[in-house]
């Protein structure tokens, strides 16, 4: 007669004795540099604080994408809020270069798509303290295909690449918002991948619609000055002139 094995069950990767948001503050150990590398970086960074909702467009190189980051491990560090977890949301759309089916489960099918948000993490925070938050469930990825009947609480959710969705999606989306949460949704209404004319767009939709509402703020990165390398503005400038000719 065999005997079965018997299997202890894991430990939880939080201890019971301390709170999520001092587990947050003993994994995170950067301390955030006070420092915007333009006025245009700390009036969006003031918004995103200052609003449920934070629906911005803005050319490459402007550093909307690692403000909007950087604001969201300031919320969940910070002891005097109910935000407990980051959740990054993308719309899974190729920039032209079809990938194919790819192999894994949904987590591994979407991390081509998370990875730059993976990046921006490493930077502010470290990779092994992303890793620890995520094995602990306080950073997730979610597909936006499966958010149906959702609510999100005590969260942050960022929706970057937000000019890839259509108004059905971007409706879905916001309306998964819950109790104590903050949604950063950003895009470059200028390099859609899945629309020739951007009018289409649900990030260009919900701009419209939302401009003047309440508990929603709205920011044009447009005219901001480019903060990641200069020649990206020449760059973009030329592809300007190409499409007014």
């Amino acid at each position: 007669m065999t005997r079965k094995k018997i299997t202890q069950p894991e430990e939880p990767v939080i201890p019971k004795t301390i709170t999520k948001k001092d587990y947050i503050n003993s994994v995170i150990k950067r301390k955030q540099k006070n420092k915007f590398l333009s006025d245009n970086q700390k009036d969006y960074y003031d918004i995103l604080i200052n609003n449920q909702i934070t629906i911005c467009s803005g050319p490459a190189g402007v550093g909307k994408s690692f403000i909007s980051m950087r604001a969201a491990v300031d919320l969940l560090m910070d002891p005097n809020n109910s935000y407990e977890k980051l959740i990054i949301v993308r719309p899974a759309v190729e920039a032209e270069e079809k990938l194919g089916s790819l192999p894994g489960n949904l987590e591994e099918k979407l991390d081509p798509y998370i990875f730059p948000s993976y990046y921006l993490l490493n930077k502010i925070i470290g990779k092994e303290a992303r890793e620890e938050l995520k094995k602990a469930e306080i950073i997730e990825v979610f597909a936006l295909a499966y958010m149906r009947g959702m609510n999100i609480d005590n969260s942050i959710l960022i929706f970057e690449e937000a000019q890839n969705s259509t108004p059905n999606q971007m409706k879905l989306l916001l309306t998964r918002i819950g109790y104590n949460s903050k949604f950063f949704i950003s895009g470059d209404l200028e390099q859609t991948d899945r629309y020739k004319d951007k009018k289409q767009s649900g990030l260009y939709d919900a701009i419209q619609k939302f401009s003047n509402v309440s508990d929603i703020g709205v920011y044009d990165f447009r005219d901001a000055k480019n903060v990641r390398n200069p020649l990206i503005t020449k760059i973009l400038s030329e592809y300007d002139k190409e499409n007014r000719n």
